[in-house]
């Protein structure tokens, strides 16, 4: 009887932190980062947990992790991944920006119209305030930015640009 009592406490318990991991808990994710003391924070980012980027005006296909911070609090930083073709429109906010593009192919639109292609790796920063900007994620795969901002997210749109 005891034998019997281990072993299915040892199935509840085992099926129990198995819901866990699937219920976005994994250990080492941006949901349950690691930390080795104060302030440190270690993502494992195979184990990213991404969440559908809900802004008001901004066209659904893009989804974002947020790595530290909060979005609506201060500083921030997050993984974006944009769907192939997903367009974010022309737009501002007074948060410096910094990307640090990770894959995809990707066209920047600046205020004027001009397009710059990119077909890998690059380096974005503007400071807040930068004139009106937006993106075009390539059509062969989906892109993934790392995004830090200076201050709570803002955004500003310009439907009469591109």
């Amino acid at each position: 009887m005891i034998i019997k009592n281990f072993l299915l406490l040892t199935l509840i318990l085992f099926f129990q932190s198995a819901l866990c991991d699937t219920n976005n808990n994994t250990l080492g994710s941006n949901i349950r980062p690691l930390s080795f003391g104060d302030d440190q924070t270690i993502i494992d980012l195979k184990k990213v947990i991404w969440k559908p980027l809900k802004v008001t005006g901004l066209p659904s296909g893009a989804e974002i992790a947020v790595l530290r911070g909060k979005l609506e609090m201060g500083s921030s930083e997050s993984l974006l991944r944009l769907s192939p073709g997903y367009k974010m429109p022309i737009h501002s906010h007074t948060s410096d920006e910094l990307y640090v593009w990770l894959e995809g192919a990707f066209t920047l639109i600046a205020h004027d119209g001009n397009e710059i292609k990119f077909d890998s790796s690059a380096f974005i920063s503007f400071p807040g305030n930068a004139p009106p900007h937006g993106l075009k994620c390539g059509l062969k795969k989906a892109c993934i930015l790392y995004l830090r901002l200076s201050r709570p997210f803002d955004i500003k749109y310009f439907p009469n640009n591109r």
